[in-house]
């Protein structure tokens, strides 16, 4: 289903909050809440996410924790991922995705860094779970969920200027190339006007018949905005296929639950009257 691989792919942007050098300084307690609709005004689904502290195998880490639950009647789906940063060493340690409701799925990445590699688990239809293959990976690879905020230590949003994000998805290790090509305010409702960033993504290392259909398979013209001051993502609209139509579905910032020194920098109302008539 789709609609799974968008709400992941939500979940990795939203968890991609401001992030400072100093891991000491993660924003423990921040909660996002985003809603989803089908062609603009059609409620899909509620994404959540939040940060925490946490233990991997007796390694104290920063815990990114993300729901998704979409009910379409005929088809509901309960997707929940968290992700385990060391919080000594900020390398990626653990990462799950599980999928409830109409149908149940499951993967876990293990990330072992005595042999730079990274293990792939995948639920089988038994309800067990299998390894399927081994990835080596770099030091400056992680998790989908974790690379959003990794890539905030040196992510700008200046208009022109790219960024290098590598990110591990399944067994597959992706380089993309993030770029910040167009600027303006957004006024979301009940949360406030902020001054937005909307950014693109190419993957460089594909081989050369193979054609990049945007993270997760999902439309390859990925329309995401982000905070400049924060960046948080704010919306974010892509084309998901249901059967033979592809409709525009967009997820939207709801509620905004910030910690002290994480605020975003909000602007008046004025600046969206003004910006509407240039």
């Amino acid at each position: 289903m789709r609609f799974q691989s968008l709400i992941v792919l939500v979940l990795i942007f939203a968890g991609a909050l401001s992030l400072p050098a100093d891991a000491a300084r993660y924003p423990v307690g921040e909660k996002l809440e985003y809603r989803a609709y089908a062609l603009g005004f059609i409620p899909i689904g509620d994404v959540w996410v939040d940060i925490s502290t946490g233990v991997y195998n007796s390694v104290p880490t920063y815990q990114f924790n993300g729901r998704c639950l979409g009910d379409y009647k005929i088809y509901v789906a309960d997707v929940r991922l968290t992700s385990h940063i060391d919080a000594q060493t900020d390398r990626s340690v653990y990462h799950y995705i599980e999928q409830y409701g109409t149908e149940r799925r499951g993967r876990r990445l293990v990330f072992d860094w005595n042999k730079n590699q990274v293990d792939y688990i995948r639920r089988e239809k038994d309800g067990s779970y299998a390894f399927r293959r081994s990835t080596p990976v770099t030091p400056d690879v992680f998790d989908v969920f974790a690379s959003g905020l990794q890539a905030r230590h040196h992510f700008s949003t200046d208009i022109g200027t790219t960024n290098d994000v590598k990110l591990i998805e399944k067994d597959r290790v992706y380089h993309l190339k993030c770029t910040a090509v167009e600027e303006k305010y957004i006024d979301i409702p009940e949360v406030g006007v902020f001054k937005a960033a909307r950014v693109t993504f190419q993957a460089v290392n594909l081989s050369k018949d193979e054609i990049f259909k945007g993270l997760l398979d999902l439309d390859k013209d990925i329309e995401l905005w982000i905070d400049t001051s924060t960046k948080t993502p704010l919306v974010f609209i892509t084309s998901v296929p249901f059967g033979f139509v592809r409709p525009k579905v967009s997820v939207v910032l709801k509620k905004w639950h910030t910690i002290p020194g994480f605020e975003p920098v909000l602007y008046s109302r004025d600046v969206i009257k003004a910006q509407a008539k240039k």
